[in-house]
Order: C-alpha cells, then sequence, then structure tokens
C-alpha cells in the first residue's frame, strides 16, 4: 500500500510538472490572447473562490448537524438511564408483590383446611348455619363497602 502511495503521489507530481511547463511553453505573442488567458484565469479564481465558500458552508451545517445528533444521543442515552432505572424498581415492587401474594397465598390455604375441619365438625344442621351466617356476612360487608 505504502508503495501504491508512492507510485501516485509521484505520478501526480510529474502530471503537475509537466502540465506546468506546458502552460510555460504556450506562445504569448497575442495581446488578445494573454487577455483571454486572464480572463480565464479570473473565472477559474472566482469559481474557485465560490466553490471554496460553498464548501466551507457545506462543512458548517454539517457540523451544527453532527452537533443536534449528538446532542440527541445524549438525550436518548439519558432517557435510556431512566427507563433502566424505572425497570429495576418496579422489579422490585414486583418481586415484593410476588413474595406478599405467596405469603397470603399459603395463610388462605390454612384458612380453608381450617374451615373445612369445623364444616366436618359441625354436621349438616351447623353446615347450614355456617353458610347463613356468611351469607348475612357478605351483605352486611357488600352495604358497608358500596353505600358509605
Amino acid at each position: 500500500v505504502g508503495t501504491l502511495k508512492k507510485k501516485v503521489s509521484a505520478e501526480k507530481e510529474l502530471s503537475y510538472r509537466d502540465s506546468h511547463l506546458e502552460l510555460m511553453r504556450l506562445p504569448m505573442e497575442h495581446p488578445h490572447h494573454t487577455e483571454r488567458s486572464n480572463q480565464y484565469g479570473q473565472h477559474n479564481d472566482d469559481f474557485i473562490s465560490s466553490e471554496s465558500d460553498r464548501q466551507v458552508l457545506l462543512i458548517k451545517q454539517q457540523d451544527e448537524e453532527l452537533d443536534e445528533l449528538s446532542a440527541s444521543v445524549n438525550r436518548i442515552g439519558t432517557v435510556g438511564l431512566t427507563i433502566h432505572d424505572e425497570l429495576l424498581a418496579q422489579e422490585k415492587i414486583i418481586d415484593d408483590l410476588g413474595g406478599e401474594m405467596d405469603s397470603t397465598s399459603n395463610r388462605l390455604d390454612f384458612l380453608q383446611k381450617k374451615v373445612g375441619i369445623v364444616m366436618k365438625k359441625a354436621g349438616a344442621k351447623g353446615q347450614i348455619m355456617m353458610i347463613l351466617f356468611l351469607v348475612v356476612l357478605f351483605i352486611v360487608l357488600f352495604i358497608l363497602v358500596f353505600f358509605t
């Protein structure tokens, strides 16, 4: 790669020298020719100047767009970190809720076993009385919850 670079730069230099020598050999005998050459030279200088200005303007616009893009990426990064923190907090809440649900489920199972034992000991008449008591309790709780 280095050899190729040297070769290309050497060829460019030779090409530049050859074109420079060609320009030096041009006859300068006609004043009209010199005037036209100066006119072309001025036109070329104007063109190069305007292109240079245009490129500088494009580079400034690209820099501004890159600055805006950088600011957007920073904002997105900040939002991402905030979302990460929120997800960690919600994960902790869900884990706590899961633990409480397991505890409540265990207590409910224990209570159902106790109610089953009480129902067996009470007999048929006791079961009917228990059902009536629970229905009345449900109605009272329903009234308290929805009408107060």
